[in-house]
């Protein structure tokens, strides 16, 4: 069982353009043009990772500083003035008294429209 080739019909390049004889189904003229493609696409996946990883680690360093200063609540607005980004969140559950059920790795707190309370470890 062997390769169809594509009878003189030209194909592209997904990383460069260069124009290339072959199989149907082949998609760049090199290795190098497949590894730079790859890469560049692995590249903002990688990047998006990173931020949101990046994010829940300084929202989870907040709340961990204010379980140190012995804080279970505080606004928002003083949270943001932190950097505390209440989108980045490792888990959501709809709590006890309506109110919204939070965590961030093992830190669970209730939030509302304006603050942020019932801080706590879960155990």
């Amino acid at each position: 069982m062997g390769y169809e080739y594509n009878n003189g019909k030209e194909l592209s390049c997904l990383e460069c353009g260069t124009e290339f004889y072959g199989r149907p189904d082949k998609k760049f003229c090199s290795p190098v043009c497949k590894n730079k493609y790859h890469n560049r696409e692995a590249s903002s996946v990688r990047h998006t990772r990173n931020y949101i990883i990046t994010a829940l680690q300084i929202n989870y360093n907040i709340l961990r500083d204010l379980l140190r200063e012995g804080r279970r609540s505080a606004s928002l607005q003083d949270l943001a003035i932190r950097g505390f980004n209440p989108g980045y969140v490792t888990g959501h559950s709809a709590g006890k008294c309506g109110h919204n059920e939070y965590s961030c790795f093992d830190i669970k707190y209730y939030q509302s429209s304006s603050k942020v309370f019932n801080l706590r470890r879960a155990i």
